[in-house]
């Protein structure tokens, strides 16, 4: 196992332990869930794509959203950023290109953004 496997793996169950600490383990509140619950699950997609090398636009694109929650609410969550800043380092690069990462998740965060907007 990597070095880039053990730390995409402990990002992941650190985000999920601050997502079960912050709402309880509870479901109850929609867009709580769509923002804490969602940034897990996009963290562990993006561990998964680190530890199988998986696709690089399916984990960039799961960057995106843990970049669209965090400024989804008011004030903007920090630790999200973090957390996605975290792991740009150890996913793979779409074609080679960090440049070409970055587009993928801005634009996986918009269309987050206008899904959101549709649905909440």
């Amino acid at each position: 196992m990597s070095l880039r496997a053990v730390t995409a793996s402990f990002n992941a169950i650190a985000m999920v332990a601050l997502a079960f600490t912050l709402t309880g383990g509870s479901f109850a509140d929609p867009r709580a869930d769509t923002r804490i619950w969602g940034s897990a699950a996009a963290a562990v997609t993006l561990a998964l794509v680190v530890l199988t090398d998986g696709p690089a636009a399916l984990g960039w694109a799961a960057l995106g959203y843990i970049l669209f929650a965090a400024f989804w609410g008011e004030p903007p969550a920090v630790l999200l950023v973090l957390l996605a800043i975290a792991y740009m380092p150890v996913l793979q690069r779409p074609r080679g290109s960090l440049v070409s990462g970055i587009g993928i998740a801005v634009v996986a965060a918009i269309v987050f953004r206008v899904v959101a907007a549709r649905l909440f």
